[in-house]
């Protein structure tokens, strides 16, 4: 026999002799009175003495058992054997959470932690084959937790343990493999404590059966929260450990262009990052690069030290426009799911960039849109569009480019500044080019509006910057990403780059402490002479001298465009400010694998083939919403590049990919010890065990429940110590007290 609530048990069984000591108590109190009148009582009493010390006695005895009764009764006794079936009813509910999140993957010799979890899994069903008593099993797989918060129910719900289903749980588990995901503990124990409540006569046992890694224990609130309430719909809670050692681990974090896709025919830098998930320094670390399945040259890392993490970077080309894919990968090790990482985009011919040219003479705008794209074999991957004023009036077209140029713009209407800053709020990057026909009062009232607007800083007049022979340049740059043509050793270019007018910043002016703005360029003067502003999602660079080196009213403002670095310097801008709306589609296993296309272009079917996939694929109806067309693989997600064959209306097909990745973190093998469990999950009742010495031991909880025969037993008892009671007590009966 076993006891559901053992503890109250143990504070019930002293309350078992309080009739007893009520009693005594009841004896010390009596005082002994002579009176003359009392000994024809009292020969009466010696007469009956037997009689009334039997039902005294008895009396007693019921209610000591009426305690005894309502104590075991609310324990909540279980017995295994089989003729408790005559007294008891119930089913045993093993509710099993199993983690099969990649990190089960860890393997070691001949086993992993996935194979010594579904070990301990067909354990505890052989266990509770054996059982007398009706036997039921829920298996909730860690990687469902996300499913089943949309309302579906676990594969295997509360299904009755015979022997045709012992037989299709074990075919169930052979075949099942470490899924992709990250899924945790907290989703999976949200997801079992939205499970119906146990039924009056459910026994319900909960297991925990999981590798624990640390850091995801290491969110103990939230944790002790969610496996306390777990344990209060549970008779029992089972923590079953997969795992007994830390082994090291290496993961691809991050696989990305530094600054954004570039167009088709222009080099791409590309950064790889790898995470040392184990407790020593690795060292002469090899990432595989393959492009569109050709293979390139390995990048390098040096050294990555304990638990962090290094970056190496390479370059690519892609010749033609249209989709393409990269992948990097490591040598196996522990865990293979984290060794790979997939990048994929959609290539374009160039990217439009929007030129608004304010200069009397338009001559900002040539300048600007000769070093975008000069022609010939020079090709940039960008496309100018230099256009008036006037232009920005447009404001739906705005979005179709991949940055925005203000060249000496005079000022501009409420509307087409309301258009502007939508555009930088939503990832867009606008460039300030002021000049002399800029007016200082418009840009500080409407552009700069106390901080609020996109000037970086308000303005004061044009000033000239005096002449030292003894300066060695007039531009001094940071470490920012738009001047690296000027790192190191070609530095020498910033000597004939000469600023002769700029526009001062007024000097009440101080940059706010929260960094949103900086000063990436100064005059030799110390006066900014380039400065950046973040604005929402998107980021705005203003140059405060004008672009044209030609002269104005004041004079000639620079050589600044005529420079021999400038053309690498405005590409870089350029590239730098579109970084954002240069995306590329990635995305992750927890999610499913969409695409989105405009429904006025393309046909609402389409093909979708999954990662190495050698068949034809599946046929897919896309859902229209909003002008687009939305195509959600049929599968489920895994990683790779998933290829989605398109039509256009006109008939012509195309394939966009999609680049799927497992989450990053998963892989961080150190695991959470019986003492680290102990610590996060302080004050809440369970069991612990590895899933190497688990046994039926812990199947004690297995059987009949007796509460409802308990209940029966002690009305039965409360009523007989009621007629007992009375029977005993000195009241005359009903006839004589009537007569």
């Amino acid at each position: 026999m076993s006891f559901l609530f053992q503890s109250l048990l143990t504070i019930g069984l002293p309350l078992i002799g309080l009739p007893l000591l009520i009693h005594l108590i009841n004896l010390r109190r009596r005082q002994r009175i002579e009176w003359a009148a009392m000994d024809f009582l009292l020969e009466s009493q010696k007469r009956n003495k037997t009689w009334v010390v039997l039902k005294q006695f008895m009396l007693l005895l019921l209610r000591t058992a009426a305690v005894a009764l309502a104590v075991f009764m609310l324990a909540g006794p279980v017995v295994r054997s089989g003729w408790a079936s005559l007294f008891g009813r119930g089913m045993t509910h093993h509710l099993i959470l199993l983690d099969d999140s990649y990190s089960m993957s860890d393997r070691w010799e001949e086993s992993s932690a996935l194979e010594e979890a579904k070990r301990a899994v067909m354990r505890i069903l052989d266990q509770a084959r054996g059982r007398a008593d009706n036997q039921a099993v829920t298996l909730l797989l860690f990687s469902e937790a996300s499913r089943m918060a949309a309302g579906s129910g676990a594969t295997i719900d509360r299904r009755p343990l015979d022997a045709e289903a012992m037989t299709e749980l074990e075919r169930y588990l052979s075949r099942l493999l470490p899924s992709e995901t990250g899924a945790g503990p907290v989703e999976a124990l949200q997801a079992a404590t939205r499970l119906p409540e146990p039924a009056v006569d459910e026994t319900r046992i909960a297991y925990l059966v999981s590798d624990f890694r640390r850091p995801q224990w290491q969110k103990q609130a939230a944790l002790r929260q969610l496996t306390s309430r777990l344990r209060q719909r549970s008779a029992k809670l089972l923590l079953v450990q997969s795992v007994y050692a830390e082994r090291p681990n290496l993961a691809v974090t991050r696989l990305a262009p530094e600054s954004g896709i570039r167009a088709a025919g222009v080099e791409t830098p590309m950064e790889v990052a790898v995470a040392n998930y184990g407790a020593a320094a690795v060292h002469a670390v090899t990432i595989n690069i393959e492009q569109d399945g050709a293979r390139l040259p390995a990048v390098a890392i040096d050294e990555i030290p304990a638990g962090e993490e290094a970056t190496g970077r390479f370059r690519v080309t892609f010749p033609e426009a249209g989709s393409h894919q990269i992948a990097a990968s490591l040598e196996s090790d522990a865990v293979e799911a984290d060794n790979v990482r997939y990048f994929a985009a959609e290539i374009p011919p160039t990217f439009p960039v929007l030129l608004v040219d304010g200069s009397a003479e338009g001559d900002d705008g040539y300048f600007l849109r000769t070093a975008l794209s000069p022609g010939g074999r020079n090709r940039g991957g960008w496309s100018p569009q230099v256009e008036p004023p006037s232009f920005l009036r447009q404001h739906e077209r705005l979005a179709d480019f991949a940055a925005i140029c203000l060249l000496d713009v005079p000022r501009l209407d409420d509307p087409e500044i309301a258009a502007l800053e939508a555009y930088v709020g939503d990832g867009g990057g606008l460039a300030l080019f002021l000049g002399d026909r800029v007016q200082r009062d418009f840009y500080n009232q409407s552009l700069y509006r106390n901080g609020a607007g996109l000037l970086p800083a308000p303005l004061d007049v044009p000033t000239q910057l005096l002449v030292d022979s003894q300066a060695a340049a007039d531009v001094q740059v940071t470490d920012h990403p738009v001047f690296d043509v000027f790192a190191g050793q070609r530095n020498s270019f910033l000597n004939v780059a000469k600023f002769n007018f700029y526009h001062a910043i007024d000097p009440q002016w101080t940059q706010p402490e929260s960094g949103e703005v900086r000063t990436i360029a100064r005059l030799r003067n110390g006066a900014p002479l380039s400065l950046e502003k973040k604005l929402g999602a998107g980021r705005v660079i203003a140059h405060l001298a004008k672009l044209s080196p030609r002269p104005t009213e004041l004079g000639a403002w620079s050589n600044w465009a005529i420079n021999p670095v400038f053309p690498v310097y405005a590409n870089e801008l350029i590239g730098y400010l579109s970084a954002a709306r240069r995306r590329f589609d990635v995305q992750e296993i927890n999610q499913p694998t969409t695409i989105s296309v405009p429904e006025a272009e393309y046909q609402p079917d389409a093909r979708v083939r999954p990662p190495r996939n050698t068949g034809g694929g599946a046929t897919v109806a896309a859902t229209a919403k909003n002008g687009q067309l939305t195509i959600t693989a049929p599968d489920k997600p895994r990683s790779g590049v998933w290829a989605f064959d398109l039509k256009t209306r006109d008939g012509k097909e195309q394939t966009k990919l999609v680049a799927v990745n497992v989450p990053v973190g998963e892989g961080r093998l150190q695991i959470a010890d019986r003492e680290a469990l102990a610590e996060a999950l302080r004050g809440i009742d369970y069991q612990y065990a590895l899933a190497s010495e688990f046994d039926e031991a812990h199947d004690d909880l297995a059987g009949f429940r007796l509460a409802d025969t308990l209940l029966y037993m002690l009305a039965g008892a409360l009523i007989i110590e009621q007629l007992v009671a009375v029977s005993a007590s000195y009241h005359p009966a009903g006839g004589r007290r009537s007569a």
